[in-house]
């Protein structure tokens, strides 16, 4: 990673710290709203085709759109790219219209299927709050569609930015709009924070529309290629999906408040994955794509070991800190209103497995951008469906002996063999071996953040025990504070590796 790599990863590491910090945010104000119960779980099965599509789409399409306008303003200039990407746009737009409409008419039929413990009476207050949700199915791929084309051009703030605008304006209309009760608000909460992430992005959008120079062409670009490989990344990804919506399924049978506590564990844990494997990998993928497209394997095999090693720098002590300080992070973020602590203590529980399945998932964000370059779309089926297969059957045992944090444990399972399957695709396509520099590198952090956790364990029982009842928060702040430290030190000072150098992470010499 060279200078402005590192600096754009800062960029959107920091807006991706502000969506973590509001979406902490959102999950205190539907746990003091809703609490873990019926109301959260029919909130969480209302708004799972709308989770989808809001995750979903900017896998699907900007590993489509960003390649296709670089190839395309690389052969034929600016306009040529711009009014392809304009054509492929419109034509998406008008197929997630489709896809609201659809599902508009289907949603009996697919709410259902998703709530096999639910009541008929849960079911119709599901379709209730599922309505308000349609809007923002075609706003979110509006959003995606602006967010792809700001990023070709090193634009990754405003598009990192997004989520937290949605989660701002989720939370205001869940405490502020007049309706009542508050699950009611649920789904017009999520249609106006689809709506604000769009408007955050358009002017900027527009700004850089102003700058493109050149006429547009005559010849129009062949889009059948991006179409299909749309099609696969579609199938792969509802491949990896349909094991999130059979969670949730299997979870609403577990008992009421089973899918809530799975949902808030998730989401905890999910913050790790985004501030370390998803900001490493939004930076990696346009220059990733450069390099796999004009053949320089040598420089994509260099990019992909440094982004590898910059996530395990960032997943590893966080991953570890959150699993030590898992009962002081609910404690904090989620035990207000509605939340007890009984609550608390049954998420922290899923929390600390769920923490193990995202460091995984981390790790496989830089491999999936290798892959998404190499733009063979069974191959993101493959991966997908593989893994979906072994979580289903994991969850089917699992749920036997440990309920539902089962699920979370199948989770940690499916992720660890993702990533395996995608280590060894990367070494047979790219030749791409882990250098002895870049495992040194590994050991090195996953022994500081060992021991940086074990400091701050150790750190917690000595508070509790001096003080009886010492306030989470000052415990979440000093052991936050005390990890980061001897993380840091441990590996700056004993293990003498630099966090950063001129030409990149330290992972190894080229």
């Amino acid at each position: 990673m060279n200078n402005r790599d590192f600096r754009d990863t800062a960029i959107v590491i920091i807006s991706l710290g502000a969506a973590m910090a509001t979406g902490f945010l959102r999950q205190s104000a539907l746990a003091a709203t809703l609490g873990i119960g019926r109301d959260a779980d029919i909130f969480l099965v209302a708004y799972a085709l709308p989770e989808f599509v809001y995750v979903a789409l900017p896998i699907i399409l900007s590993p489509v759109i960003i390649p296709l306008f670089m190839q395309v303003r690389s052969q034929r200039g600016e306009a040529a790219a711009w009014l392809a990407t304009r054509r492929l746009g419109t034509w998406l737009l008008a197929g997630i219209l489709v896809l609201t409409v659809l599902a508009a008419v289907s949603a009996p039929l697919f709410l259902t299927w998703l709530s096999p413990g639910f009541s008929s009476s849960d079911r119709s207050r599901a379709l209730d709050v599922f309505f308000p949700m349609l809007p923002a199915i075609f706003l979110m791929g509006a959003s995606t569609l602006v967010s792809a084309l700001l990023q070709v051009y090193r634009r990754f703030a405003r598009p990192a930015l997004t989520t937290a605008v949605f989660n701002l304006v989720f939370i205001a209309s869940l405490l502020a709009l007049p309706l009542d009760p508050p699950l009611a608000r649920t789904g017009w909460a999520v249609s106006l924070g689809a709506l604000a992430a769009l408007l955050f992005q358009l002017p900027l959008f527009l700004q850089v529309r102003k700058q493109i120079s050149g006429e547009a062409p005559t010849e129009r670009v062949e889009l059948k290629p991006a179409f299909l490989l749309i099609g696969w990344m579609a199938a792969g990804y509802g491949a990896h999906h349909l094991i999130l919506f059979i969670d949730r399924a299997m979870a609403t049978a577990q008992g009421a408040g089973s899918a809530a506590v799975l949902n808030f564990g998730y989401h905890l844990a999910l913050t790790i994955g985004q501030v370390s494997g998803l900001a490493v990998s939004t930076v990696l993928f346009p220059a990733l794509s450069e390099q796999i497209a004009s053949g320089d394997l040598p420089a994509a095999r260099r990019a992909l070991s440094r982004a590898l090693g910059a996530v395990l720098a960032l997943a590893m002590p966080a991953g570890l800190g959150a699993i030590v300080l898992r009962t002081q992070i609910v404690q904090v973020l989620l035990e207000y209103g509605a939340f007890t602590a009984a609550d608390t203590r049954a998420v922290e529980t899923t929390l600390a497995i769920y923490t193990a399945a995202v460091v995984a998932d981390a790790l496989c964000q830089p491999l999936w951008r290798l892959v998404y370059a190499w733009k063979v779309g069974p191959m993101v089926l493959a991966v997908n469906g593989t893994q979906t297969l072994v979580r289903l059957a994991a969850n089917i045992i699992l749920v036997n002996y440990f309920g539902y944090n089962g699920i979370a444990i199948s989770a940690v399972i499916g992720l660890t063999l993702q990533l395996v399957i995608l280590m060894g695709l990367a070494h047979k396509r790219l030749a791409w071996n882990i250098p002895y520099p870049d495992l040194r590198w590994s050991i090195d952090v996953t022994l500081s953040a060992g021991f940086a956790a074990l400091a701050v364990l150790l750190l917690k029982a000595g508070v509790t025990r001096f003080l009886p009842q010492p306030s989470p928060w000052w415990i979440l702040i000093i052991g936050g504070a005390a990890l980061l430290l001897s993380y840091t030190a441990l590996l700056t000072g004993v293990f003498r590796r630099p966090l950063y150098r001129k030409e990149g992470f330290a992972v190894g010499k080229d």
